[in-house]
């Protein structure tokens, strides 16, 4: 075989050691079926995977050289490999430590390393407080003394032991089903919360057992067990990093599903208890034992998007060690092969079928970690006092958002010209520039908010207090005049209150009047008068009140909406409506704007207002108003969320609808005045206003809500 060319800087170089601590264990196959080993680095706790190639310039590392690790490989294997290729092998172990440093070059480069690994305290805080892991114990001796004692529950007949006790409780269970769910209830006093906290954390314990206890089965070890703060909440974890050097598959997968396979196995045992224990605490933490943890357990550990159970899964599942950062190499490679066709090799040849899994992966996680990020950005700005909160807030939004943005972005800018030079990079440079011209240029003149259409005046009369209908003064359709009667009602309880008023008033009167005829009067005379004056008041309310039952129109217009069935002699609430006064000369639009548009639109500006219904036609409105202070309640039914409609509202306690931001009302009238709804009719209206850009908008509502929200 004819001997390679090789540079100087090679033929010459003396390879350092391998580190004497390091450990090399055969690995599983390649997706290729190539063999694959696993070194071990008992300092660090980390594990390095090696193709067929790598591991034979490690094991011909004693060589010295890597021309002659090249040449021995030539020799002795089908692999045809040159130094260059020995180089890359030699980078690689010394980027991760993995040689003895030897000499002041080697250690100054150590140093060198050290430094940039460093970070200061508030860098880690700022990188790591969402997920902080604190080792509490090394169980490795409690492991191996109790091992025996627990190693029968990997039997087969546990197993099925574990699946008949599920079926024979869920049985049992079913022929009590109502009071099963009612077992709920019982958590909710101090008892049933101990229960509750217990039983999580019984569940939780025995979940990282499982995970510990499996790997002891396979022959690996637990470094420790402790607690990680997941946004500050705490969560049991269980270190099997060791799993990494067992060459079966189904043995990685067997221990990463441990954790799960407890739970459920519990929660079979759960369930039958349930049925044989009496009413108590104790039945109530089974209860959670059997239905809640195993599923709370499932639906997070499953997520394959989360660095919990379900990815090491996936990991093991597609033989894909350090299976996201490796996605989301591979995803980078293939977005920028997608917009600019740069043909670079990817960071690692990956099967087709296997490079769609990857990728659809690695984008479902950046999608995902998007919204997680924001959610937990809101979650911590609520839950911290306001100026924490507003600091981690940003931390999430730029730091976990926007830096990974930020970075790919460079890296497209730092190709230069073969980024827009490229034919897809015109295109994408062409959609970008667009993009950029919609978020800046100044575009938005118009402004759409949900309105009501209805008569100009129109008033829906109801009895002041539940009375007797005695007359009915109009019908359906009738055109009558303001202050017109319309209904008179009796209301023999108020009569009676009236009548006895008028006598309290006339002997408190002549008590007052003849006062000094009598020494017992005279002493009492300021109570008297005191009396005199409060059933005075009371007496002249009630006639007011009586007043009202003569009910009047308040204006004048046609009465609509008649009530069916109305007769004379018909006993009325209070909340029931007689009729509708609608006047038919004009009418009248209500919006309700954001409170970021409001300073966009002008008094007597245009607009258009379009009908929900499609029967009607939109029609040229103009602003007669526009309200100084926001609208503290919704009036309008027709545009509340509760209803369908555009405007997010919740309800008090008085039953009114608060909107959840601040919107303000303006009035507008139809240009033509001919135009008159048949009913009040919902629908949106939009407005000519001052033209603004959308970075200006997002802008102006971001300050808004900061200088809103910072007032501490």
């Amino acid at each position: 075989m004819a001997d390679m060319t090789l540079p100087s800087t090679i033929k010459e170089r003396r390879l350092p050691p391998l580190r004497e601590e390091l450990s090399l264990h055969a690995g599983p196959q390649a997706a290729d079926g190539s063999p694959t080993w696993v070194i071990e680095d008992p300092l660090s706790g980390r594990y390095f995977r090696l193709g067929w190639f790598e591991f034979e310039v490690v094991s011909r590392w004693h060589l010295g050289s890597l021309k002659a690790i090249a040449q021995d490989i030539c020799d002795h294997t089908p692999l045809q490999r040159d130094a260059a290729a020995c180089e890359g092998v030699l980078a690689f172990l010394s980027t991760h430590n993995l040689l003895q440093s030897r000499g002041e070059q080697a250690i100054q480069r150590m140093r060198e390393q050290a430094g940039r690994m460093k970070q200061q305290w508030w860098r880690w805080l700022l990188k790591n407080y969402l997920f902080i892991r604190i080792p509490l114990v090394k169980p490795e001796a409690f492991l191996r003394a109790t091992w025996p004692m627990v190693r029968w529950i990997w039997s087969p007949w546990f197993f099925a032991l574990a699946l008949c006790s599920g079926m024979a409780g869920l049985f049992l269970a079913g022929r009590q089903w109502d009071t099963f769910l009612a077992t709920f209830p019982h958590f909710f006093n101090v008892q049933g919360m101990v229960a509750m906290a217990l039983a999580l954390m019984f569940a939780k314990v025995i979940h990282e057992l499982g995970h510990a206890y499996t790997a002891r089965q396979y022959g690996c070890s637990v470094p420790s067990m402790g607690v990680a703060f997941l946004v500050l909440w705490p969560v049991l974890y269980t270190d099997t990093t060791t799993a990494w050097r067992l060459k079966s598959n189904r043995q990685r997968l067997a221990i990463s599903a441990a954790g799960m396979t407890a739970e459920i196995m519990l929660a079979c045992f759960a369930l039958l208890a349930w049925s044989l224990m009496p009413d108590g605490p104790a039945r109530s933490a089974v209860f959670l034992l059997a239905t809640t943890t195993w599923v709370l357990t499932l639906a997070v550990n499953l997520n394959p998007l989360m660095r919990f159970d379900g990815y090491y899964l996936l990991s093991d599942y597609l033989e894909m060690p350090n299976l996201q950062e490796r996605a989301f190499a591979y995803a980078r490679w293939q977005l920028r092969e997608w917009l600019f066709g740069f043909a670079d090799h990817p960071p690692e040849l990956i099967p087709k079928a296997q490079g769609r899994t990857v990728l659809i992966y690695a984008y479902a996680t950046w999608i995902y970690r998007f919204f997680l990020f924001l959610g937990i950005a809101l979650l911590v700005y609520h839950f911290f006092f306001k100026a924490l909160g507003i600091f981690l807030m940003l931390v999430e939004l730029v730091w976990f958002i926007g830096m990974p943005v930020y970075k790919e972005l460079t890296e497209w800018f730092k190709r230069g010209r073969k980024t827009v030079g490229s034919p897809r990079g015109k295109y994408v440079f062409l959609a970008l520039t667009l993009v950029c011209l919609v978020l800046v240029l100044p575009w938005r003149n118009v402004v759409k908010a949900p309105a009501v259409w209805k008569a100009s005046a129109q008033t829906r009369i109801y009895p002041k207090v539940a009375s007797q209908l005695t007359a009915i003064h109009v019908q359906q359709g009738d055109v009558v005049k303001e202050g017109q009667v319309l209904f008179e009602l009796s209301s023999p309880d108020l009569d009676f209150q009236i009548e006895q008023g008028r006598k309290n008033l006339e002997s408190l009167a002549w008590l007052v009047q003849y006062r000094g005829m009598n020494p017992e009067l005279l002493a009492r005379s300021r109570v008297a008068r005191s009396e005199f004056e409060a059933e005075y008041a009371a007496q002249l309310a009630r006639l007011t009140e009586k007043s009202t039952l003569t009910v009047v129109s308040p204006h004048a217009g046609t009465v609509l909406d008649l009530k069916p069935g109305l007769r004379p002699g018909d006993w009325l609430p209070a909340t029931d409506a007689l009729a509708l006064v609608v006047d038919l000369e004009g009418s009248r639009i209500e919006a309700y704007v954001d409170e970021y548009d409001v300073p966009r639109i002008m008094l007597h500006g245009r607009g258009d207002f379009s009908p929900s219904q499609i029967e009607e036609s939109p029609f040229l409105v103009s602003i007669a108003t526009i309200d100084q202070a926001s609208t503290s309640h919704l009036p309008e039914h027709y545009l509340a969320s509760l209803w369908g409609g555009e405007v997010a509202v919740r309800k008090n306690t008085l039953g009114e609808l608060i909107p959840e931001r601040s919107i303000y009302r303006i009035e507008l009238y139809p240009v033509n005045q001919s135009v008159f709804p048949g009913a009040v009719m919902s629908g949106s209206v939009l407005l000519d206003a001052k033209a603004e850009s959308l970075l200006l908008m997002w802008w102006r509502r971001a300050w808004g809500t900061l200088v809103r929200e910072s007032g501490f």
